[in-house]
């Protein structure tokens, strides 16, 4: 019985662990980015990343930004930035004065051009 159990377990899993996805760490160019302004009533003001019109390994894609708050950080046209790839997703790192350690940003992929 505990064979049959382990077999039934063993054989569910391994369809999980292929699609299953596992990060790569990515670099990618910055063709052109749209960026928004955030106003919020307590009066605080900042400017964020909506879109990104990227080239990565000779593809033209099309990310935005999904994180909650729009804290995404801004990126400049024609530079190169280095992010963490799983998916659709990409996280790229990045720091701020109110947070001491270095989090993620996610964008998800919508599309190529």
């Amino acid at each position: 019985m505990l064979k049959r159990t382990a077999k039934i377990a063993f054989l569910l899993l391994i369809p999980l662990s292929a699609l299953a996805t596992p990060k790569e760490t990515t670099t990618f160019q910055v063709v052109s980015s749209n960026t928004r302004i955030h106003r919020s009533t307590s009066g605080s003001v900042f400017t964020y990343t909506d879109l990104m019109l990227i080239q990565v390994n000779g593809k033209r894609l099309v990310y935005e930004c999904v994180q909650r708050g729009n804290i995404c950080p801004l990126v400049d046209s024609g530079k190169t930035y280095t992010a963490d790839r799983d998916g659709v997703f990409i996280y790229i790192s990045m720091s701020s004065p109110e947070v001491k350690k270095a989090f993620s940003v996610k964008f998800r992929q919508v599309g190529s051009w």
